[in-house]
């Protein structure tokens, strides 16, 4: 329900009471674009409410516009307080099997229609997750189906998911004794200004990530844009000696951005991604993603890096990383399926190993040639959400909006498209899911192995 009479989005911040305590300019580093902005919304400790482990830190960022940074940083730090939060155990959440759900006839997802890994990832010793099957217990959460054809967001009826895919954290204390079945699911969770805009922006992510696990894994060629096309890019980018280039990742039905940061003097390759109706907005969003992606792989580079002081000081997990590495030959300590790439942020690690340095002519010299930005058309929410439904692609929605947010009419949604790739760190990726085989298929390639997939992860994270 809309908020006739929202509160002013800066009630959520304040030193004392507020879910976010406040939001502070970040320097700008030395070689940055001088447009590039940056801030960090510091954020309560929702533990102090329950078992609900939000984030500490969200970012925003923009080119040139400190409000937009801002309202950035503080949605970001909404959509995870939301994201983490588990209402108690009530009509909302249901524990069990698939099959004893659809015994009770409650209509749910299928487990074969959901993200789900490959049978040589599942043979890896010791393997994190287990397959969802018909027989697996897990946690279900009450959700709702969107169609194009009804007048509200969610209104074409019930549908149960696994709360794996729909909350960030689910596998509180309460959950522990139920299996791993999917990583945390970083696609398709968005704030915006009210529920419909919410899932609009939701959506959206979800059709980035599937372009990007095709199009990165399988290895399709792609058209390069003429930067000179995309409206304030140059301006946006000047005062950096950062070289930049910008990839449209084929896709049925989106405008899908991928971009590439070379730094002369280091030597780093950084990326970043996007997809929005606007595909002037989504090209420029994908280059800002990656110079905030080399930002933070210059915290990687020395063993005295930010981020490594960060992991020192307790503040970031060790797990999470590779041990650092003076030669940087990071792909010595992967594994041969990447399985010890078990973090988004060791990705950018993988990079400044000169050996994957070659993946980066995709971006650079890409197969089918360079086309301005003009050739890319738009595509409205609304077209969309019809494309989705005429191929026979469900889209499920949840409202995850905490009551304390609510006032301010911002609301977070988590969508799902079952059949459609979400990212993950690159030990996890869901290479069992249908869609690699037929998209391969149907681009001429060869049916997906781990020798025929590219099993690098991309420079970003």
């Amino acid at each position: 329900m809309t908020n006739p009479n929202p509160w002013p989005l800066d009630s959520l911040v304040d030193e004392h009471t507020g879910i976010i305590r406040r939001v502070r300019t970040v320097l700008r580093p030395d070689r940055a674009p001088t447009s590039y902005t940056s801030m960090t919304a510091e954020v309560s400790d929702a533990r102090r409410l329950g078992e609900w482990p939000a984030d500490r830190v969200s970012l925003g960022t923009t080119f040139g516009d400190p409000q937009g940074a801002w309202i950035a940083a503080v949605a970001e730090a909404c959509e995870r307080y939301c994201g983490n939060h588990l209402p108690p155990n009530g009509d909302t959440l249901r524990r069990g099997t698939a099959t004893e759900l659809h015994n009770d006839g409650l209509h749910l997802t299928t487990p074969d229609t959901l993200p789900r890994h490959a049978p040589w990832q599942h043979q890896r010793p010791n393997f994190e997750y287990t397959p969802l099957t018909d027989t697996t217990p897990t946690l279900w959460t009450r959700c709702h189906i969107d169609h194009p054809d009804q007048p509200g967001r969610g209104t074409a009826g019930e549908i149960w998911a696994p709360a794996s895919l729909v909350y960030l954290n689910w596998r509180l204390r309460r959950y522990r004794d139920l299996p791993r079945t999917h990583h945390l699911n970083y696609a398709g969770i968005a704030t915006g200004q009210g529920f419909s805009d919410a899932c609009d922006r939701a959506l959206f992510e979800i059709m980035e990530r599937d372009a990007l696990e095709l199009w990165w894994h399988l290895g399709y060629p792609a058209h390069g844009i003429d930067p000179d096309t995309i409206p304030g890019l140059h301006e946006a980018m000047s005062g950096t000696d950062l070289e930049y280039h910008v990839v449209a990742m084929p896709h049925d039905y989106a405008p899908a951005f991928a971009a590439l940061v070379y730094d002369p003097q280091t030597g780093l390759y950084a990326a970043g991604f996007s997809a929005k109706p606007d595909p002037a907005e989504a090209a420029r969003k994908s280059v800002l993603e990656a110079v905030h992606t080399w930002i933070y792989t210059l915290g990687t580079q020395h063993a005295d890096g930010w981020v490594f002081q960060a992991v020192q000081a307790g503040l970031m997990a060790s797990g999470l990383y590779l041990p650092h590495r003076t030669d940087a030959r990071y792909l010595d300590d992967a594994g041969p399926h990447q399985q010890h790439v078990r973090d988004l942020g060791a990705h950018v690690q993988i990079w400044q190993d000169p050996r994957t340095h070659h993946l980066a002519q995709r971006f650079t010299n890409p197969a089918l040639g360079t086309i301005p930005l003009t050739d890319i058309p738009p595509v409205s929410p609304a077209q969309l959400r019809r494309r989705l439904a005429d191929n026979g692609h469900t889209v499920i929605v949840r409202d995850l909006t905490t009551p304390d947010v609510a006032p301010t009419g911002l609301a977070v949604a988590r969508v799902l498209v079952p059949d459609m790739i979400p990212n993950t760190p690159a030990a996890f990726t869901y290479y069992g899911m249908p869609r690699f085989t037929t998209e391969a298929h149907r681009h001429g390639l060869p049916t997906p192995t781990p020798e025929t997939l590219n099993l690098i992860p991309a420079p970003h994270m």
